[in-house]
Order: structure tokens, then sequence, then C-alpha cells
């Protein structure tokens, strides 16, 4: 699979995300730290790339827009912090929680997802 990682979430998770097979990159990765989320969402849109966020309300109403007037959409899959395990190792975790959930759901829909 292929993942867009936001900027709140660490660029590390990326990095293991690759070491488990899939293309990943993090927001610093491409160097659009500090960009708008339609720009973010866009660019991954254009590259065929799932958003990971934990910015929930911003993301819906993109996808819904851009589903609305049928512009080229991606899945998000939102995650909060609170739901990963405490503990350090916050991109290890993140990783494996987006391995596992891509293993379940390997040709995702266009939408949104709890990831």
């Amino acid at each position: 699979m292929k993942w867009l990682l936001d900027e709140m979430l660490p660029a590390a998770a990326a990095v293991e995300l690759a070491g488990r097979g899939h293309d990943a990159v993090s927001v610093s990765d491409i160097g659009m730290g500090g960009a708008a989320d339609a720009e973010l969402f866009a660019r991954a849109a254009r590259e065929g790339r799932m958003v990971v966020t934990e910015n929930f309300g911003d993301y819906a109403i993109l996808v819904a827009q851009r589903m609305s007037r049928e512009v080229a959409c991606v899945p998000v899959g939102f995650v909060r912090r609170a739901d990963l395990p405490r503990g350090g190792a916050l991109a290890v975790q993140l990783a494996r929680r987006l391995h596992e959930w891509a293993t379940a759901n390997p040709e995702p829909y266009i939408g949104i997802h709890r990831a």
C-alpha cells in the first residue's frame, strides 16, 4: 500500500512501514511540512497514496468536497495517538497498526476509514 503520513504523526513511522514492504512517506519527507491540508490531499491523490492523519474534521470535509465534485480522491485513515499503546515507540506501534490494517483491507474504498 502507498501511504502519506500527515505531519502530526512521527516521520519514523514511514520508515517502519517501508521496512514492512509499504511505499510510505511522511509530509516532512516530501518537504511539505506546514502545507495546507488541501495541498497534501491533492498530492496524495496524484500519487495514489492513502492519507493517514489525526485531523478528522478537515480531511472529512476534503473527502466530501472532492467526491461531490468528482475530483480524484483517495482513502483517508484516521488514527488517534490516544488509541495507541503507551510507553514509547510510537512510530513502531503506528506502523504495526497500519500494516495490520492494510493486510485486512488490501483494497480500501475511497473515503474515510478508522485505521
